[in-house]
């Protein structure tokens, strides 16, 4: 029994902590949040959406089923999370997206028109959001939900939501 709660920690909680302190612990995007996002997301056909940290692929699956023409990338740090999203696909997934173990902290943003995160705030002011403006073509755009983004990019952010919502901020880069 030891053994196997051994193998538990080391190969589950492990790698589940280290992805949320790279980033946010694993709280997935409400439901009514997804929708209103969907709603939100500009995405034409051909272009490219990425989630970062894709938890379980809500979003995802949410956004390949409403914009079928686009590629949808997500990414996940914790390979169990990664493990589950992919073993939910094999079941009811839109075709158009894929799964991939990676860390977003050493991902090209480059050809992405639409990137979705939700991430705590230092994490996006010190890596994301540098990272996405460097790396995105002119007028990609980073979505980020519940958390704002910094203060210094107010004249590229239009945040979303009403009085009690979660927002839904998002960056265009110029």
């Amino acid at each position: 029994m030891q053994y196997v709660l051994a193998i538990f920690i080391l190969f589950i909680c492990v790698p589940l902590a280290i992805a949320g302190k790279s980033m946010a612990p694993w709280v997935p995007t409400r439901k009514k949040d997804v929708m209103r996002l969907v709603e939100i997301i500009d995405l034409k056909p051909g272009q490219k959406f990425l989630e970062i940290w894709c938890g379980d692929g809500r979003v995802s699956r949410a956004v390949a089923s409403k914009f079928p023409e686009s590629e949808i990338i997500w990414i996940e740090l914790a390979y169990p999370m990664c493990a589950v999203a992919k073993f939910q696909n094999l079941f009811s997934s839109p075709k158009n997206f894929q799964v991939k173990l990676a860390n977003a902290f050493k991902h090209d943003f480059s050809p992405y028109d639409v990137i979705y995160v939700y991430g705590m705030p230092d994490k996006m002011s010190a890596k994301i959001i540098p990272q996405f403006l460097s790396q995105a073509k002119s007028w990609a755009k980073l979505y980020s939900y519940v958390f704002s983004i910094p203060k210094e990019y107010n004249e590229q952010v239009i945040s979303y939501g009403e009085e009690g919502e979660a927002k839904i901020h998002v960056l265009e880069k110029k």
